[in-house]
């Protein structure tokens, strides 16, 4: 990744920040929010030093949080409940957002942290949990 090492010290501080509050917060659209700040914590950093690894994290937890959003409204409005959020969700964003944040502290690649966001998020669409009952997408 491109940008400086001060940059990527205070990106870093943003991303675990988040996931701490995350992990701290019981109520579904707090976590939510939390999560959803990591998007903000990347835009600024692409503000000051653009580079194309941070458009893909920003892009890859911007899709992840509204998915995401969107099945904890349906849930919590009572429309549809047959898509259930996966054990943990959570607690496995705080693991890989943690893990996200070391790959840019250590400047590496950030592929593999962002597949597995992806991945998780895909299982609150309907799609997505479908397959995870059979086994798929458990990261």
């Amino acid at each position: 990744m491109g940008i400086s090492k001060e940059l990527r010290k205070k990106l870093v501080q943003e991303l675990r920040y988040c996931a701490d509050k995350m992990s701290k917060e019981r109520d579904l659209r707090k976590k939510q929010f939390f999560f959803s700040n990591t998007i903000n914590a990347v835009s600024n950093a692409i503000d000051f030093e653009y580079d194309s690894q941070l458009v893909l994290i920003e892009l890859v937890l911007d899709v992840s949080s509204s998915t995401i959003a969107n099945r904890i409204e349906v849930i919590l409005s009572g429309k549809d409940t047959s898509v259930e959020l996966v054990e943990g969700l959570y607690d496995k964003l705080y693991d890989y957002l943690n893990e996200l944040a070391l790959n840019v502290e250590e400047n590496q690649d950030t592929y593999k942290s962002l597949e597995k966001i992806a991945e998780l998020a895909h299982t609150t669409t309907e799609r997505g949990y479908y397959l995870y009952t059979k086994g798929y997408g458990k990261s």
